[in-house]
């Protein structure tokens, strides 16, 4: 067999050096596939229920989300700056309770039922193809005295759009509120809780609506029963407290009746995040004590016998 014909020998070096370069490779490719996986991972995200009825495009809001719930704690924020509102130092015990993603069909009204047997007034956060569509839940809101405020049209996580898409999800929400309520919309709540110091300032300075957040928060959008969602408000509530809730779930409405009384029983009155940022001052009413577990209060009572 002629030299032509015959295959290259490889030198041993060189199986070497090529052994070597695929070692050295094979962390970078594993890493460039982990971010694949994780960017379709993230990509696969169930959308929000487009077709069915408006009470399931509204529950269907929670399932579609492209992250998690931010609590106002997690939120980024230059030191020493205020671009949103949590909750409001005040002399009193007032609080305002909040109730993001309806207009619900099914739910909403009978919430309303239940603030009117109290003469309760809250503020409600609300989505503006719900608006659009029940027009008539939020008329009879706002003629019993509660407050309209705007969170997106369709729950979309604002920190994650364009100018156009943002200007869409705002203007568009206050828009629809609007022409239902004959009033300006001044406050807004992102979806999820989801911004930024920038996006805030963006939002009060060219959409002319302050941000507000909340300081209490039962996750009721977890859905952990009426009992645990009215144990953590309870719980969580102080002088000067935003609550947030959500009106697009049952065991969020079935709590309330109870939340409601005993929060009244402590001597809480209710009044809308409006009212509630009008009555801020220098020299807030301090948390009232937290009162002693039956636990507590059954060893002190052993003590004092033994005394």
């Amino acid at each position: 067999m002629s030299r032509l014909t015959e295959k290259p020998a490889f030198c041993p070096a060189v199986r070497i050096a090529t052994l070597l370069a695929v070692i050295l490779c094979l962390p970078a490719l594993l890493r460039a596939q982990t971010n694949q996986n994780a960017s379709e991972s993230t990509s696969s995200t169930p959308a929000p229920v487009v077709g069915g009825t408006p009470d399931e495009r509204a529950a269907s809001v929670q399932a579609a989300a492209p992250m998690a719930m931010q609590t106002p704690q997690e939120l980024p924020s230059a030191c020493g700056e205020r671009s949103y509102v949590t909750a409001v130092p005040v002399e009193g015990q007032y609080i305002a309770m909040t109730f993001d993603d309806g207009p619900s069909a099914a739910l909403t009204p009978h919430l309303l039922d239940i603030l009117k047997q109290r003469n309760i007034k809250v503020t409600f956060f609300v989505l503006g193809q719900l608006v659009q569509e029940h027009p008539e839940i939020i008329a009879r809101a706002v003629a019993e005295g509660h407050e309209i405020a705007n969170h997106s049209w369709d729950h979309k996580a604002l920190n994650k759009l364009g100018e156009g898409g943002l200007k869409h999800e705002l203007s568009d929400t206050s828009e629809a509120i609007s022409k239902v309520t004959g009033k300006p919309v001044t406050l807004m709540r992102p979806p999820y809780g989801a911004t930024n110091p920038r996006l805030n300032r963006a939002i009060e300075k060219e959409y002319g609506m302050k941000v507000i957040l909340w300081s209490v928060d039962p996750f009721d959008w977890k859905r952990p029963g009426p009992q645990a969602v009215s144990q953590r408000i309870l719980a969580g509530t102080k002088p000067g407290a935003i609550i947030l809730a959500h009106d697009i779930h049952p065991g969020t409405i079935e709590a309330m009746p109870a939340t409601f009384d005993a929060l009244l029983a402590k001597g809480y009155k209710f009044v809308t995040v409006s009212e509630l940022l009008a009555m801020e001052s220098k020299n807030p009413t301090p948390a009232p004590a937290a009162s002693p577990s039956p636990a507590v209060q059954k060893s002190a009572k052993s003590k004092k016998k033994a005394a």
